[in-house]
């Protein structure tokens, strides 16, 4: 497994880097380290001049931070490389992730405690906006994040599935983890009033199928809730969860799809705001190399 980790070396970032070494039990080989300098560091905005010295002096705090992050991660038989680009952040990190072919991406979240913070909490966030264009499934580390000497993220897990067939990619997914997790909780939440006896046949195969697959514990629950996103993170916390996994879009998004490519689900788009733990996402089926040239055009 190949992950890609861009940052800019938040206070955070050091804890969710030893967190990722906990996935070497789940086959992690390599991390591939990337930092972006924002041209407005380094370019004069009424002449375009760009700061030689600015630009050499970001080159190299990002060079001497991801040298020691190599040391840690070889002690623990762990490769890594890195990159130093200059650009949009979404940009680089997708054309980085193209490059290397990257099995994961890990995003920091900055979340925002204030009332303007919460209001504006979804704009201007590289990690939200990551999301709506990405190609690739997506780990989320909220900056409240707590990291435990002894658990890892995935140990007791919650997934949130639609039924869409978005969600059943996530699930797939999530068995590359499968080491690492002794508990599975699978939610499937309704309207209230709302009622479907397929659901729990289908969710009964679900359980089925991650017990097949070793998990040791897994269980299903149906929530009835208006608000979706609201009830996830409520079982969450009610199932002391170390994680939440989605999908990135649902049921009535995959049919928005057809007209527009990068619609973004607004429970995921919330769950993964408001989360205090991280929030594995998978992308639905999309062409990479298509979405970087679009993502290029709107730059």
């Amino acid at each position: 497994m190949k992950v890609l980790f861009p940052t800019i070396f938040e206070k955070f970032s050091f804890g969710i880097l030893r967190e990722l070494i906990k996935l070497k039990k789940a086959g992690l080989k390599e991390i591939v380290f990337l930092y972006v300098i924002e041209p407005e560091k380094v370019i004069v905005p009424k002449t375009g001049e760009l700061l030689k010295s600015e630009l050499e002096k970001e080159k190299k705090k990002a060079e001497e931070g991801f040298r020691k992050w190599q040391l840690l991660l070889e002690e623990h038989g762990i490769e890594a490389s890195y990159h130093v680009k200059m650009g949009k952040a979404v940009e680089k990190i997708l054309e980085t992730a193209i490059e290397e072919n990257a099995d994961l991406v890990i995003l920091g979240h900055r979340k925002r405690r204030s009332f303007f913070g919460i209001l504006f909490s979804s704009l201007g966030s590289t990690a939200l906006t990551f999301i709506k264009v990405t190609a690739f499934p997506v780990l989320v580390f909220p900056s409240t994040f707590k990291e435990h000497e002894k658990v890892n993220i995935f140990e007791n897990i919650l997934i949130a599935t639609d039924l869409s067939k978005n969600s059943f990619r996530t699930i797939e997914y999530i068995l590359k983890f499968q080491p690492l997790i002794d508990r599975a909780t699978i939610i499937h939440v309704i309207k209230n009033g709302e009622e479907n006896p397929s659901i729990k046949e289908k969710l009964s195969e679900i359980e089925s199928h991650l017990k097949s697959s070793g998990i040791k514990e897994v269980q299903y629950k149906i929530l009835h809730n208006d608000e979706p996103a609201d009830a996830i993170l409520d079982e969450a916390q009610n199932q002391n969860a170390t994680s939440i996994a989605m999908g990135i879009i649902g049921t009535h998004e995959e049919a928005r799809m057809k007209y527009n490519l990068f619609w973004f689900g607004s429970v995921a788009q919330k769950v993964t705001d408001d989360a205090d733990i991280p929030v594995l996402l998978v992308p639905p089926e999309r062409e990479a190399k298509k979405i970087e040239e679009l993502v290029e055009e709107e730059e």
